[in-house]
């Protein structure tokens, strides 16, 4: 099991406590048990490569999870990077290739385009990723377009870095089991999470390919007692300001992503549970990552366990309710237990 810590995106004038924030979170991260963490990019967020130069250069052991948008980016410009990065900080990073969800954060770079062409050009953006790291390329696809294209400087061959693909639709499944290295997937209930894993590892090996990594992101409201995370957790609805909630609202009534799709109908009717200690109610405060699992340590432990018997592997984990102690709380009661069961 592999743990990533998502590091919170922090939208303030002042760079400094930023770029400060994000430097301490990650060698608190690194401190205690996880193994990387994951820069997003989010309309609110700093440049990911640059972060993650910083983080890489003031840390010694932990990966950095790169997010990279396809509506935004183009291969070359990725793996260029991604291999410079690399040869600076040990080969110690990765990318995370999302393909965006609303046309209200698409329109910011240009013109919104319909679920199934974000999704063809994702599969291209991985499919030229895949070819440059083999040598010299040539290519001509519907989105991409390159000829004699070779990336200096080149990978690393020992140590190579994963290409992680998200999204819960058929296309996303599609582009993971074709090109990707790894898989995530928006937490949901287990007997979804499972099957989807499931479906990917067919897809795959109809393509003959084995030994994906298998990711599911989750937040964790996680308290010595029960009682005490089920506080953490409304006091969290609570103080959410009103337009805020109005916001995330109107982001997921505009999208259109399978995995997104799934929060639109939570209501707090049935007190937003998805399965057993598995929460919705952060559909009302961040559309991105909307279940959280909430307990006890013991109750956090087994429903990771039940995901790992899902299929995953990776666990990307954020969490929205934390104050100043919560890596250390989620690294040493959580992570570190479930680690020393594998050893």
């Amino acid at each position: 099991m592999e743990f990533c810590w998502g590091l919170p995106i922090y939208p303030t004038s002042q760079h400094q406590e930023l770029f400060n924030a994000y430097l301490d979170h990650s060698k608190r991260a690194e401190a205690n048990y996880f193994d990387s963490v994951l820069l997003s990019v989010a309309p609110t967020a700093v440049d990911p490569f640059v972060a993650a130069t910083m983080i890489g250069m003031n840390t010694k052991q932990i990966r950095v999870l790169i997010a990279q948008n396809t509506n935004q980016v183009i291969p070359t410009h990725t793996a260029k990077a991604l291999n410079t990065l690399n040869a600076l900080i040990g080969d110690r990073a990765d990318i995370n290739i999302v393909t965006g969800s609303a046309s209200m954060t698409l329109a910011r770079d240009g013109k919104p385009e319909s679920h199934d062409v974000r999704y063809a050009r994702t599969r291209e953006y991985t499919d030229l990723l895949q070819r440059l790291r083999k040598g010299v390329t040539t290519f001509k696809g519907e989105f991409f377009y390159v000829e004699n294209s070779d990336i200096y400087p080149k990978e690393n061959p020992e140590h190579r870095a994963s290409y992680f693909v998200a999204g819960s639709s058929e296309s996303a499944m599609d582009a993971a089991a074709r090109y990707g290295d790894a898989y995530i997937l928006y937490a949901c209930d287990r007997q979804t999470l499972a099957a989807q894993y499931e479906k990917v590892k067919t897809m795959a090996k109809a393509h003959g390919r084995e030994g994906l990594k298998y990711a599911v992101l989750v937040d964790i409201i996680a308290r010595e007692t029960t009682e005490e995370a089920w506080k953490a957790a409304y006091e969290l609805l609570e103080r959410t300001p009103a337009a805020l909630k109005r916001m995330t609202k109107l982001f997921l009534k505009n999208a259109d992503s399978v995995g997104l799709s799934r929060y639109k109908d939570l209501s707090g009717g049935d007190d937003f549970m998805v399965d057993k200690h598995l929460w919705g109610g952060l559909s009302q405060v961040n559309p991105s990552n909307s279940i959280s699992i909430v307990g006890n340590y013991e109750e956090v432990i087994s429903t990771l366990r039940d995901f790992r018997d899902a299929g995953a592997d990776y666990f990307l984990i954020t969490a929205l309710a934390s104050d100043e102690h919560e890596i250390e709380r989620i690294g040493q009661q959580i992570v570190r237990p479930l680690k020393e069961e594998e050893i």
